[in-house]
């Protein structure tokens, strides 16, 4: 007969024999005692004032390294490297998980404690980034804290099994959008690896590799996973996809005719790609497809209708 009860280990619920000494936890995949487990669901052990403020002290410091080590995080987002990437910051922010499910578990008034941490967090980046005098050096900052909280801090969360990871993340999304007028959604880790396909971007795959970018660097796969999990997540989305695949190689073939290629190239990258790229990582992906849209129009203009 199974009976609820709840992990020791990670404090999933989880359903339990009653026959069995020891189970595997479905969620944290290790091995536990059913007594334990039972034991669990009636009694959550409780920490004295002195450790919780411990585990909130932790938090908190965690937190401020979330923002204060925050360096590139576009720079490995590839098909082929974010899987360790994320595991690696998984694995890395392992401390904070822990702190914030004590913290939660031993509140009174856990969701209190927890909008006191995300105002903390985001008061950390507010103060980084009024530190940068120059205002292009400020906004691509804001724009890679924009990028590390929806890739990796907030999947990371998603994925830590625990009651805070949902709560967290909702309010943590909530008021990061209010403080700094952005979208950013919420998204698991499956959600964002699904983005990585192997259908080719004609017009930024030559940009990129026109500038020597590479055919995987950081913004083509950023556009590629716009493409996969948003624009192809609707029927007017997938037909748009559709026309610009009907004459982005005959485009692209045009541009490489064309004796100022590089320039071309240079500028559908600063005017087109560059804005959508931060549009993406605001979460403004409507705003994204109307630029791209916008680029596609000119370019379809000026060379199909050469003869």
């Amino acid at each position: 007969m199974f009976r609820e009860g709840t992990c020791p280990k990670c404090h999933q619920v989880i359903q339990v024999p009653d026959d069995r000494e020891k189970v595997i936890c479905m969620y944290c995949g290790e091995e536990i005692r059913v007594d334990e487990a039972l034991g669990a669901k009636e009694e959550v052990k409780e920490i004295d004032r002195e450790a919780y403020q411990e585990y909130f002290d932790i938090a908190r410091n965690e937190l401020e390294q979330v923002i204060l080590t925050c360096y590139n995080p576009m720079e490995n987002f590839k098909k082929n490297l974010y899987e360790g990437e994320f595991e690696a910051y998984y694995a890395g922010r392992r401390a904070l998980f822990e702190a914030l499910d004590q913290v939660y578990r031993n509140d009174e008034n856990p969701e209190e404690s927890l909008q006191k941490l995300v105002e903390h967090l985001i008061q950390t980046a507010q103060d980084e980034l009024q530190e940068i005098r120059f205002k292009g050096r400020r906004t691509q900052r804001q724009l890679d804290y924009n990028f590390l909280i929806s890739v990796y801090l907030v999947p990371s969360m998603m994925k830590y099994p625990a009651e805070f990871s949902e709560p967290f993340a909702d309010c943590l999304i909530k008021q990061w959008n209010r403080t700094f007028q952005t979208s950013l959604g919420k998204a698991t880790y499956d959600d964002i690896n699904k983005g990585f396909r192997r259908k080719l971007c004609y017009i930024t795959t030559a940009v990129c590799e026109g500038l020597d970018k590479g055919s995987d660097c950081a913004e083509l796969e950023l556009l590629k996973a716009y493409r996969d999990q948003y624009m192809e997540a609707t029927p007017e989305g997938r037909a748009m996809v559709d026309e610009y695949y009907d004459i982005a190689p005959t485009i692209v073939k045009r541009i490489e005719k064309d004796a100022d290629s590089r320039k071309v190239y240079q500028e559908l990258y600063e005017n087109y790609l560059v804005p959508c790229i931060h549009l993406i990582q605001g979460g403004q992906y409507e705003a994204c497809r109307d630029t791209y849209q916008e680029m596609v129009l000119e370019l379809k203009n000026r060379y199909m209708h050469q003869n």
